[in-house]
């Protein structure tokens, strides 16, 4: 080998040789050419307010509350209120009065309030006890702002004690707590030769209504209208024509509602069957079971009788009678009695 490329060999490992020693030198990260530019325009805030939603919002929807429950009213107990009725008005000697005892009463300081319920026309062509004022029985229950307070004395008037023993069985009903019949009616007071007034009675004047049974009320208002209407009128039957339906093939059920004591002194009609007016309600089953089959209900002078007939009217009985005058008037007209 020359000694040239002996020469170049050398010279060329060397340049090798240094160049493996020395480190690679690291790059210098060249930054970015551009500048991040910041935003050009300041933000611009809404220039309107926004708008709501044009639909109103839907509540969330309550749960439903079921309907509070009407109270069912309970329908009136015509047996209960007749059998307390009744008795009382047994403990109150049925609360009648004579002509003499009403006359001596008018005599007082403090007079009872007398109630004529009789129609007009009847007041003008028989005349009235002075001091009447005039309500006629159908109206009565419509007009009880014209009378006094529940408790204050009323007697009530009419031609012989039949509508009288109505109108006083109403009012008691209501609540009045001091009413009385005249007995014997208009015609009793005449006969008893006490003073007769003619002309016009004493007008009635409105007042304040008194607190009712409302049901009640109108029940035993719907009743009077009805047998104003009635054959015979007023469920009032004379002696005459309780004799003739007595001798008819089929004759009525008779009711006697006096005490038995009173059978016994006074005797009785024949085929009539007793009940005491005080055990009449808890004594239905001594009377028809068709409550359709006609009865005529008599006692001694037609007052209690007309109790008995309006409670077996509110009980269902449709054809019941009370005899006008009772046993005496019965006995008057010469009529046959048997002793029981």
């Amino acid at each position: 080998m020359s000694k040239r490329v002996f020469v170049l060999l050398l010279v060329t490992l060397a340049l090798i040789v240094t160049a493996c020693a020395q480190p690679t030198p690291t790059p210098t990260p060249v930054p970015p050419t551009a500048t991040r530019v910041p935003p050009t325009a300041t933000p611009v805030p809404p220039t309107a307010t926004p708008v709501p939603p044009t639909a109103t919002p839907v509540p969330p929807t309550a749960t439903p509350v079921p309907p509070t429950a009407t109270p069912t009213k309970v329908a009136l107990d015509w047996s209960a209120l007749l059998d307390r009725y009744l008795n009382t008005q047994a403990e109150q000697r049925w609360n009648s009065i004579t002509a003499a005892a009403l006359n001596d009463a008018l005599a007082l300081p403090t007079k009872p309030f007398l109630l004529d319920v009789r129609d007009e026309q009847e007041l003008k062509d028989n005349g009235f006890i002075a001091g009447t004022v005039n309500i006629p029985l159908k109206t009565l229950l419509k007009n009880l702002d014209k009378l006094p307070a529940k408790d204050q004395p009323i007697v009530s008037v009419c031609a012989i004690g039949h509508r009288g023993a109505m109108a006083m069985m109403a009012l008691q009903l209501l609540g009045y707590t001091n009413v009385k019949s005249l007995t014997g009616g208009f015609n009793g007071w005449k006969a008893a030769n006490f003073p007769v007034a003619t002309g016009t009675p004493v007008a009635p004047t409105a007042g304040k209504a008194p607190e009712v049974d409302k049901e009640l009320a109108d029940a035993l208002d719907k009743y009077l209208n009805a047998q104003a209407d009635a054959t015979p009128k007023w469920g009032n039957m004379a002696v005459t024509a309780v004799r003739d339906a007595l001798a008819l093939p089929t004759k009525p059920f008779v009711l006697d509602v006096r005490e038995p004591a009173e059978l016994a002194d006074q005797g009785m009609i024949e085929g009539a069957v007793n009940v005491p007016l005080r055990t009449l309600v808890k004594s239905l089953d001594k009377l028809p079971k068709d409550k359709t089959a006609p009865i005529i209900i008599y006692c001694g002078v037609g007052h209690r009788s007309v109790l008995a007939m309006m409670a077996l009217h509110q009980l269902g009985y449709t054809t019941v009678r009370s005899m006008g005058g009772g046993l005496n008037a019965w006995r008057a007209a010469n009529l046959p009695t048997v002793k029981p």
